[in-house]
């Protein structure tokens, strides 16, 4: 059996587009962790620049005396939620 140009360059494309697929997923598993990565930068990094309550610069409900990040509100996570500092927390998602 004797292919044509055109099959063989169909047969060319059809190769090219199965082995580019798993590069274009790595790429995007790439984009969402980095994408991850930079909120988890922002939330820890934020910083509050007006007094919100007396006594609470951040307004996190930690007193400034205790509070360890007076600038940066705690982030209600479940994970030393009592120090005052923003945290990012993997989780499993398991309850």
């Amino acid at each position: 059996m004797s292919w044509t140009a055109k099959q063989r360059i169909t047969v060319a494309a059809v190769i090219v587009v199965v082995a580019a697929v798993p590069l274009v997923w790595q790429v995007g598993d790439v984009r969402a962790a980095q994408a991850t990565t930079d909120e988890q930068t922002e939330l820890v990094e934020q910083t509050v620049t007006a007094r919100q309550v007396q006594g609470d610069y951040d307004g996190d409900g930690v007193s400034d005396s205790t509070d360890r990040c007076p600038q940066r509100p705690e982030t209600d996570n479940g994970y030393r939620d009592d120090d005052g500092c923003p945290d990012v927390v993997e989780t499993t998602g398991a309850s």
